[in-house]
């Protein structure tokens, strides 16, 4: 034990602190952003597979679908900004987005608003 003297609301008195035996504690376990799982509609599934659709076309359809199912669990509209940051944790570029957009609205299962010089904003149909 080791003592000392503490002052608190002008009076002193002495403290023993007494040597810690516990272990630290265990680290925090880090929340899993990347591991994410979307549920594909069977609509899509069908339409794109009659298709022949590219493997860019599916990964900007995923995600898609996840972020409209976010935007439609907090109350919002189903209107993603399909910005290239969204797009390049599944290595999808600027070619590869404007054709998986241009096939997914032919397939109407997306309505696509594009404006010059922004991000187009993608509404997204048949979630439920």
């Amino acid at each position: 034990m080791i003592g000392r003297w503490a002052t608190e609301r002008g009076r002193s008195f002495e403290v023993e602190t007494l040597p810690s035996i516990a272990e630290p504690a265990p680290p925090r376990r880090e929340r899993r952003a990347q591991h994410r799982f979307t549920k594909f509609p069977g609509i899509w599934e069908e339409e794109l597979g009659k298709a022949h659709v590219s493997g860019s076309t599916y990964a900007v359809a995923g995600v898609l679908l996840y972020e409209a199912w976010r935007l439609k669990s907090n109350g919002q509209q189903p209107t993603v900004k399909l910005t290239s940051t969204l797009l390049k944790r599944v290595c999808v570029g600027r070619d590869g987005k404007a054709t998986a957009l241009l096939k997914l609205s032919e397939l109407r299962l997306v309505g696509v608003e594009q404006l010059p010089g922004r991000s187009p904003l993608v509404t997204v149909y048949f979630l439920d």
